[in-house]
């Protein structure tokens, strides 16, 4: 994958952090105990109130603590973040005081999770916000790097509009949706695996996105294998945390079943690391010779970039 030229803004600013839904911690962290934690480049303070629900302030002072009224003492003068908790995880919207857009859903999660042998996936690494989100439309590097094998080699369509990625859910609000589908032909299947029966034509990963995080569906033959949600949280500059779901369809066969998971969950660590390796390696500095596998990025580094600045407008009062 080609890297862009470091933004003077970035450079000057740490952070480019497109207007969304962040994620802000997990919900099984959180209690009624006040704590401190680092978001959006910034020193924040977290706990539930008298009601349960989630609160994220910026801090102010080294010791908040929460009084009768279930809030610091000194919360007129804090930023309160908008959250939703959702999917086990606490999210916080950045870009002025009120949401531009209402964080998507990801119906395998909100149903029955029977249907699936899920896991979590948490890992830190240098690279921003918006690297991590743009690596799903770098269609090149799932051959280049992580050794994808088809008959055909893999392409990638942006799609015009969301019903092609109807499988990932509900619509996203218009103006915060970019979706790909991105499709192999004659996908090289290990041999342990053909043994068992698995066979494909054609294998598919939809992809849609909001500024701030992902749904995605991998498909074999128009068969759903898995699902992924991926959110993302800037700590501060130079440290971000990628993390989400993973959901294994099951098919009603135990053993199979298993193999598919423990191959994918495999396959999916692997993967990650590979791609932390290149984020810890590969500089934003440098000239920029597009070449035709970089349209995806480039487009989505335009999606995003539009949203940063939309980010940029409400934090500073500005629009």
């Amino acid at each position: 994958m080609t890297v862009a030229p470091r933004d003077r803004t970035v450079a000057a600013a740490g952070l480019q952090l497109a207007a969304g839904w962040y994620v802000a911690l997990r919900s099984n962290a959180l209690t009624a105990k006040p704590q401190t934690l680092q978001l959006f480049g910034t020193h924040s303070v977290a706990w539930r109130d008298g009601s349960g629900c989630a609160v994220i302030t910026q801090r102010r002072g080294r010791r908040p603590n929460p009084g009768p009224a279930d809030s610091p003492p000194d919360a007129p003068r804090l930023r309160s973040y908008p959250v939703v908790e959702r999917y086990g995880y606490v999210w916080a919207w950045y870009g002025g005081t009120e949401p531009a857009y209402p964080l998507p859903r990801v119906p395998a999660l909100d149903g029955d999770r029977k249907r699936y042998l899920t896991y979590r996936f948490s890992h830190t690494t240098e690279a921003s916000p918006r690297r991590i989100l743009e690596n799903a439309f770098d269609f090149y590097h799932f051959m280049f790097l992580h050794g994808v094998k088809s008959r055909i080699p893999m392409d990638m369509t942006l799609l015009p509009d969301q019903r092609a990625a109807a499988e990932n859910g509900p619509p996203i609000a218009d103006g915060a949706w970019f979706g790909a589908q991105l499709t192999a032909r004659g996908l090289y299947i290990p041999q342990p695996f053909r043994t068992f029966g698995f066979r494909t034509e054609r294998s598919d990963v939809l992809v849609d996105s909001w500024p701030t995080g992902q749904r995605l569906t991998f498909l074999l033959d128009g068969e759903v294998v898995a699902k992924e949600l991926l959110g993302v949280t800037p700590v501060r500059a130079g440290r971000t945390i990628m993390r989400g779901w993973t959901l294994v369809a099951r098919t009603g066969r135990p053993f199979r079943d298993v193999l598919t998971y423990l191959g994918y969950r495999a396959q999916h660590r692997q993967g990650t690391l590979q791609d932390l390796v290149i984020y810890r390696h590969a500089a934003e500095s440098g000239p920029v010779v597009p070449v035709k596998y970089d349209h995806g990025v480039l487009k989505f580094r335009k999606f995003y970039t539009g949203w940063a600045e939309h980010a940029a407008r409400a934090e500073t009062g500005s629009g």
